[in-house]
Formats: structure tokens, C-alpha cells, sequence
């Protein structure tokens, strides 16, 4: 005899019955302390690249800035070798900027609200899982009032709960990535968490356009740039490049190809990751522009995955 979904009355109750998990819960971090690493998938995400990277980053300590955040990985692992005297991130997305925030100001009150969400959605069958998720996800924080911590730990939880862990937006700014539908996502990830409020102590988290990078670099003394655009797609169906709900454009592509050059007239290093293509060349031409070879993984065809070459540019030598 088949079973029968158990029927969830609606979003508000499924998320008012969350709302009393959180407030029973207390949930401390972890004693010890992992290497830092991102605690949120991105589309683009360097952690992969990161050996080709490394050798082509400057030598020593630096004071360090980072405008388009994403995961993180390579602040992450800049900060797990103890390379960085002072770090800067930016990125333009509001639930990215704080989430990251969160994560370093309010880690046990968002492990607590994180195992909330743990504990309602595995207790329930795959058909109540994702009655659960769309109703975290229609719960939009424009439409809803939420502080800090709930709106962290709703992109977390979508994060790690949606298809593929895309957090992808459409163009008024809403998630809209469907249900995910595995067996035992990990929600709370309690010891990633830790290891990355570690790593963001101290570190100044801002939410900031690219343009504004020239007066930030200058303000905070920035010795080095790491920036990790959304890619110049090769063609117009061959990449997700969306900016913050909207298309990161060639227009703009040119703009931040003239920032690079006013932090070369600055004296800031920079390296620059970009899709290998006639256009971004012909940006960064006078520059020193390399290649080097990634995974392509997140076409929906799994025969169009494949490994392909990715243009760096840098503004110095080793």
C-alpha cells in the first residue's frame, strides 16, 4: 500500500513551527577548529583552481581585497596559509554580503536557527521536504520581516537544499532555484561554519560595487586585488553569468577592465580570472595575460562538461 505524504497545512505554519525549534535550541561550536573553506557553494567557485593559482599570487604578506566574493575560496585559503595582514571583501549581493556577516559576527544564534531548519526538514518524507523548501524560499526577505540571522540562515539552508546548490536569482533579485531532493543534505555543517568565522575575524565585509574598488583600495592601503568576475560568456547560451538578479555585461566587463588599470596606476596588484576569449584579450592587452585549464561543471548536459581555458591576468611578475 503506497504512503501517503503527511499533509503540511501551509507555509506559515510549517515556518512558525520552525520559529519554536529555534527558540529550544542551543546548539555551541565545535571546540576545535577545521581549515577554512567556503561555507557556501557558488557558481564559479575557485576552490578547484586553487593550486593553479597560488604560484601566480604575490610572495609574502599583503594587505588584501576581493570584489567579487562568491565562496570565497581563494580568501579562505589565503587566510589558512597566514598570508594576509588585512583582508577587504565586497560583493554586490545584500544575502551574500550578510550571510558572511552573520557567519563572523552571530555564529551560535545562526547554528541554532540552521539546526532548526535540520531538524524539521529530515524528519519529514521527500514530498513534505520540498513543500518545506519552497516555503522557505517564497518567504523572501522583501516581503517578510526577518533580522540578520533568519536571512543567513534562510540562504544557507536554500543553499544547501536546492538542485545542484545553485544559488541562482532571477532579475528582481529572488532565488529561484528549484527543490534539490537529496537524501541527507548537510544543513548545519556546524565545523566548516566555525573554521570560516575564524578566518573572518577582523576582516572588513562590505556590500559594494566593483566601481567603488579604487577609493576602498585606497582608503584601506590594498596592496593586492584578487577579482573573480562572472565569466564573459563564449556564447550566448554557454554561461550563467548573472550579477546580483541582472546580466553582468560587456559594457561592464569594460568598465572593470578600466578599474584594473587605475589600480596599475595606483601601484595595487591585481590577478584576474576571466573566460578565454578574443574580447577579454583585447581588454586587458599590455597586461601580462596567461592560461590555465579548468573543469567546466555546471552545464546541465553532462556531455558538454569538459575542461577548458580560462584567461588570467596579472599586472606583475614573481
Amino acid at each position: 500500500m503506497p504512503t501517503t505524504a503527511r499533509v503540511l497545512p501551509n507555509s506559515q505554519t510549517l515556518l512558525d513551527k520552525r520559529q519554536v525549534q529555534v527558540r529550544r535550541l542551543r546548539v555551541v561550536p565545535p571546540p576545535h577548529v577545521a581549515r577554512p573553506a567556503p561555507f557556501l557553494k557558488w557558481v564559479g567557485g575557485k576552490g578547484k583552481l586553487l593550486p593553479l593559482l597560488r604560484p601566480l599570487m604575490p610572495q609574502g604578506k599583503f594587505r588584501y581585497a576581493e570584489p567579487f566574493l562568491g565562496g570565497g575560496a581563494v580568501f579562505f585559503d589565503l587566510r589558512a596559509e597566514d598570508r594576509l595582514e588585512h583582508a577587504l571583501l565586497c560583493d554586490v549581493g545584500r544575502d551574500l554580503v550578510g550571510a558572511c556577516r552573520v557567519v563572523r559576527d552571530e555564529l551560535p544564534a545562526l547554528l541554532a536557527r540552521l539546526q532548526a531548519h535540520e531538524t524539521h526538514y529530515l524528519s519529514e518524507n521527500e514530498e513534505n521536504r520540498a513543500l518545506y523548501f519552497y516555503a522557505v524560499r517564497n518567504r523572501h526577505p522583501a516581503d517578510f520581516a526577518m533580522d540578520d540571522v533568519e536571512r543567513a540562515a534562510r540562504m544557507l539552508f536554500l543553499n544547501r537544499t536546492c538542485f545542484n546548490g545553485l544559488w541562482r536569482e532571477n532579475r528582481s533579485g529572488r532565488f529561484n532555484a528549484p527543490h534539490g531532493r537529496y537524501a541527507n543534505p548537510g544543513i548545519v555543517q556546524a565545523d566548516k561554519l566555525q573554521a570560516a568565522h575564524v578566518a573572518l575575524q577582523g576582516v572588513d565585509i562590505r556590500q559594494a560595487d566593483f566601481r567603488a574598488l579604487p577609493e576602498l583600495v585606497q582608503d584601506q592601503r590594498v596592496e593586492f586585488v584578487y577579482l573573480d568576475p562572472p565569466y564573459h560568456p563564449l556564447s550566448t547560451t554557454s554561461s550563467f553569468n548573472a550579477y546580483s538578479g541582472g546580466q553582468f555585461s560587456g559594457k561592464a566587463q569594460a568598465e572593470l577592465a578600466d578599474v584594473c588599470r587605475r589600480l596599475d596606476r595606483m601601484g595595487v596588484r591585481f590577478l584576474l580570472s576571466n573566460s578565454d576569449c578574443g574580447f577579454v584579450r583585447d581588454l586587458y592587452a599590455g597586461f601580462d595575460v596567461g592560461t590555465i585549464r579548468a573543469a567546466r561543471s555546471i552545464n546541465c548536459k553532462a556531455d558538454s562538461r569538459g575542461d577548458v581555458d580560462e584567461v588570467v591576468v596579472r599586472n606583475y611578475v614573481n
